[in-house]
């Protein structure tokens, strides 16, 4: 699959330079489509990226010329290169022996950066993952869009399943139904496999759905996400077909307040050690702090999992424009469990709502 998207680029690209720079590479090499994708918005399942204080070139095969040079025509400082042989082959005339080269380490293969290597013996390489990553954090004006209006979708698809969590409906058959009005409704994919869990299965927090037909009192746990021009949303709520009994609402008051005090005190520039703390906490102190065993949430974009991450062993800080998910649950086996998600847009005076679906308790 491939597909040119016309953008600016010229931020990513001097963003990536100066980590270059910084970390003496006279190259970088990417290898990563989502992230060759997020620093200059050429889309392709095959295809590398060399980026040089004077160096901008593409290197892909012969299924996506077509795309290459329409992309290469409309952003005209881009140059590319089709592989014909192999990669490292077509690297050699633009990597002088000497050069040391950043890889993403964490994405090539070890069969591919080994051919590569003997094409290119005089060049050092070093891995570079843990700069690139921090680059994509921060969304641009369109990709925010994009993201927005999949959640938008995802709002209004949610609002059209709710009629049909009636007793009797498998967790598979709310799938299909909730993908298709994902899909009615303008998702290009779902952003990853849509979660559906009844009863006692809710407190699995990533469970897979089953043939499991419903019935009254039990929770409803549903996690998804839509694709909109690559960019993901992520949602997700809890419902309870008929009445909640009291245990059930005790359960879902306290992660409701955990989840609403976080994202009332969210604000770029925290932590995500410090926003895991705001939703753990008052958890904790409810008696249920070893039935929160995830993270509190993470960032969303190209990836529906990407940087940054929001738990107790993170110190950095999140930057404004970054987007994240605050998802606090209580996970108790052969009961059921409460997941309240939504996904934010990190500001210096607040946490600005993606997902808009209430969060109050709802009984079918």
């Amino acid at each position: 699959m491939t597909r040119a998207v016309t953008r600016k680029s010229s931020d990513r690209i001097a963003s990536l330079n100066r980590v270059r720079k910084k970390a003496g590479y006279d190259f970088l090499l990417l290898s990563d489509p989502t992230d060759i994708a997020y620093a200059c918005g050429f889309i392709s399942s095959s295809v590398v990226l060399l980026i040089g204080a004077k160096t901008r070139i593409l290197f892909t095969d012969f299924r996506y010329q077509q795309s290459v040079e329409q992309f290469c025509r409309r952003s005209k400082e881009w140059g590319f290169v089709i592989v014909k042989r192999s990669v490292g082959e077509e690297l050699a005339p633009y990597v002088p022996a000497g050069s040391h080269v950043g890889f993403q380490s964490d994405y090539m293969t070890v069969d591919t950066f080994s051919r590569m290597k003997k094409r290119l013996r005089r060049v050092r390489f070093s891995g570079c993952a843990e700069h690139i990553e921090p680059l994509f954090m921060v969304k641009r004006d369109d990709e925010l869009a994009a993201m927005r209006n999949a959640a938008r979708i995802g709002d209004r698809a949610f609002k059209m399943l709710l009629p049909h969590i009636v007793p009797g409906v498998t967790e598979l058959d709310l799938v299909k139904r909730l993908e298709s009005y994902c899909s009615e409704l303008g998702s290009q994919k779902p952003s990853f496999d849509t979660i559906v869990l009844f009863g006692e299965r809710s407190a699995l927090p990533h469970g897979k759905p089953d043939p499991v037909r419903l019935k009254r009192g039990m929770f409803v746990l549903i996690d998804f996400g839509c694709t909109v021009e690559g960019f993901a949303s992520d949602m997700t709520r809890t419902v309870v077909c008929g009445k909640a009994s009291a245990r059930q609402r005790e359960l879902y008051r306290t992660v409701y307040a955990a989840q609403r005090r976080t994202r009332e005190q969210a604000r770029s520039g925290m932590t995500g050690s410090a926003l895991d703390a705001l939703a753990r906490i008052p958890i904790m102190k409810a008696g249920y702090g070893d039935q929160f065993g995830h993270a509190l949430g993470h960032g969303v974009g190209r990836r529906i999992h990407e940087a940054p991450r929001l738990s107790a062993t993170v110190t950095a800080r999140i930057p404004a424009g970054a987007v994240v998910t605050i998802e606090p649950g209580i996970y108790l086996p052969g009961f059921g469990g409460v997941r309240i998600e939504d996904m934010v847009v990190m500001r210096p005076e607040g946490a600005t709502l993606l997902t808009h679906t209430s969060r109050e308790l709802v009984e079918l």
